[in-house]
């Protein structure tokens, strides 16, 4: 009865670590589009609340302050993808 116990612990170790290194490999390939950028973003106007819910208002499923350069001011960026 202990060994079971402990092989089923073990395999459910190794199959949550393996579905989180999936998470992350799947979260790390959307990169942001900067085809629909209008707001200039600012310490009041931030990219996790007036942005998103400005990208929700026009029919977007995602808005962040991005900027494509260090050097250019982050804008709002509406993302259709999901």
């Amino acid at each position: 009865m202990g060994s079971t116990k402990t092989l089923m612990t073990c395999l459910l170790v190794v199959t949550l670590a393996v579905s989180l290194s999936n998470l992350n490999v799947l979260v790390s390939e959307k990169k942001i589009s900067y085809e629909h950028c209008n707001a200039l973003c600012s310490p009041t106007y931030d990219g996790w609340s007036e942005c998103q819910n400005d990208c929700a208002e026009k029919g977007y499923y995602y808005g962040a302050c991005a900027s494509p350069s260090p050097k250019l001011p982050k804008k709002c960026c509406c993302q259709t993808f999901i």
